[in-house]
């Protein structure tokens, strides 16, 4: 069985037990789904699925490199390195992104393509579990962008944003967030602009390994 018809079939077998738990006022049909329910497997079924989505989504990367530590500021303007910007800083309608004062910057790692990029620390958690709050992301300015890709805009209400960019349509850019807990923004037409793609992250955030206690 492929993994997309794996987690297909974990979908609809936690929906049929909601659907069995609803029926009938909530009296189970089946003998054996009363034990079940009082077990806590219906919620248990549940955190497992929303588990295995999560972890999916942060494995996926949507095309965004990973490297699992912060990066070592460098305070030198030479080749091979992007501005780091304080993304919090630099949000606003007013303001253009890489006008803003910089005086550290990052060293691009091996293998990133000649271009113009620049850093960006991120903050909030829109955006997880890909980016957490505190991560830098490095945003290649010079290359097109299409729908799914994971992009910075100047949003012409919310300033700075970092976000998965939808399909843009007659009513403009959806820009949304991997979080369900914010909603979705809209990048009306000819009003703010999406930046640059986001290509890498630096993440500090990487679960720490269990240490194994000393032998007695």
């Amino acid at each position: 069985m492929s993994e997309r018809n794996e987690w297909e079939r974990d979908l609809v077998v936690w929906l049929a037990g909601r659907r069995i738990e609803e029926r009938d006022g909530g009296r189970p049909t089946h003998p054996g789904f009363e034990s079940w329910r009082a077990a806590g497997e219906l919620e248990a079924g549940a955190a497992r699925f929303a588990q295995r989505v999560r972890a999916r989504v942060a494995s996926a990367g949507l095309g965004v490199g990973l490297i699992d530590h912060l990066p070592e500021p460098v305070h030198a303007d030479r080749s091979g390195t992007a501005p780091l910007i304080e993304l919090g800083v630099a949000a606003g309608t007013g303001r253009e992104l890489l006008e803003e004062p910089c005086d550290t910057r990052v060293a691009l790692p091996p293998g990133v393509p000649p271009g113009r990029y620049a850093a960006l620390r991120v903050v909030g958690d829109s955006m997880r579990p890909l980016l957490h709050s505190g991560d830098v992301v490095l945003v290649a300015l010079d290359v097109g962008v299409t729908a799914g890709a994971v992009v910075v805009a100047r949003h012409p209400e919310h300033g700075y944003v970092v976000k998965r960019m939808g399909r843009p349509g007659a009513w403009g850019t959806p820009l949304g967030s991997l979080n369900p807990a914010y909603p979705t923004l809209m990048l009306p037409p000819g009003s703010g602009a999406v930046i640059g793609r986001v290509v890498l992250r630096w993440c500090g955030h990487a679960p720490s390994k269990p240490r194994l206690a000393p032998a007695p």
